[in-house]
């Protein structure tokens, strides 16, 4: 299951029991609060980039994705979309530059995004979905929306080169359909003369897919995407069988076994990317829930940033305790606390490297 919980930040590929957030707890007394590092003391502090769920739900039925994983034991609310009237509160009383839509489901299925896209056009906000959409479903206007509100990035999560290799792991998913969206916004970025939005090939490799790696960059080069291939943590999954090979046309590094993951040599900033989100770009969920970051699945801090305001929902004792957890390896785990069950957590402990190593 930890391995599971790790895959979350290559596949998708992204914390339940929520309480009020006015109740209190023990691990920082009030009155040191505010003379913490990790303390936003006014508005003009906070993050200028932040990621807000778009929506949470999903089309499609690929293998290990952690929605499917832990939709049985998930509360009612675990899954839904963001309102755009909770967006436009919510963006009406902070100032972002960058907000991230992407996490755990597929935005296109959102049926407020059109609405969504527009207005952050309007406020000046670049919008991105970096964490990956399947981008099967998805009508003529908001494909036109994309170009013409000029959505900053999207990676699409397509991992094969041709339809049969393709539906093997995105299983639900249409190929063909992938690719002719990709045209279509080529198409509107012509017809706009615009280059947004820039559009990534996400191709995790599998040893059922390892034969096209080749195949998916030229195809990637020909709509005008770039390619990248995530590390792969599912190893019992269809496991790669030319590793030498895979490492020389991805020019990613393999790893062989779980227990790599433990071993400070193979150590990537990058790996722990999602960990530095809780300071630089805080997750939210689709209704306002504190996630910290995209990883967590099966656990939330104590706020919510559209009920309790996003200064205030930072500023809430949880969070900085995290936080201190992070940057300070001498500090006591408190089990509520959800990076205290999550692997990247323990990973740190085990080599003991404490986050500012990692560029916080």
């Amino acid at each position: 299951m930890q391995r599971r919980n790790f895959i979350k930040s290559t596949i998708c590929l992204g914390c339940l029991g929520f309480f009020a957030s006015g109740c209190k707890n023990v691990f920082i007394d009030n009155d040191k609060l505010e003379s913490d590092k990790f303390y936003y003391k006014s508005q003009e502090e906070l993050p200028k980039k932040i990621r807000l769920e778009a929506c949470s739900l999903c089309q499609l039925n690929c293998l290990e994705c952690q929605t499917r994983l832990h939709e049985k034991q998930a509360p009612k609310d675990w899954l839904g979309y963001l309102k755009f009237e909770d967006f436009k509160k919510f963006v009406d009383n902070n100032k972002f530059r960058e907000i991230e839509l992407a996490n755990k489901g597929e935005i296109f299925l959102n049926p407020e995004l059109d609405e969504i896209i527009k207005y952050a056009n309007l406020k000046g906000i670049r919008l991105t979905a970096d964490t990956g959409v399947n981008f099967n479903d998805v009508s003529e206007t908001t494909l036109e929306n994309l170009v013409k509100y000029k959505f900053k990035r999207i990676s699409i999560s397509i991992d094969g080169a041709t339809p049969e290799t393709y539906s093997i792991y995105r299983r639900g998913g249409d190929f063909n359909k992938v690719i002719n969206n990709i045209k279509k916004v080529n198409q509107f970025k012509e017809k706009y003369a615009s280059e947004f939005p820039r559009l990534t090939w996400n191709f995790i490799v599998f040893g059922h897919n390892e034969h096209e790696i080749e195949s998916a960059k030229k195809k990637a080069k020909e709509l005008g995407m770039k390619i990248h291939f995530p590390r792969n943590y599912a190893l019992e999954y269809s496991p790669i069988k030319n590793k030498k090979l895979v490492e020389k046309q991805t020019n990613v590094k393999l790893i062989n076994s779980q227990n790599d993951l433990f071993e400070e040599k193979n150590l990537r900033k990058r790996d722990f990317f999602s960990c530095n989100l809780l300071f630089n770009t805080p997750q939210i969920d689709y209704n306002g829930d504190l996630l910290g970051c995209c990883s967590i699945q099966t656990k939330k801090f104590r706020a919510n940033v559209f009920k309790d305001g996003l200064l205030n929902a930072l500023n809430s004792q949880d969070f900085i305790y995290a936080k201190q957890m992070l940057t300070d390896l001498a500090i006591k785990p408190e089990n509520s606390i959800p990076c205290a069950n999550c692997l990247k957590y323990e990973i740190l402990k085990k080599v003991n490297k404490s986050l500012p190593l990692y560029d916080v």
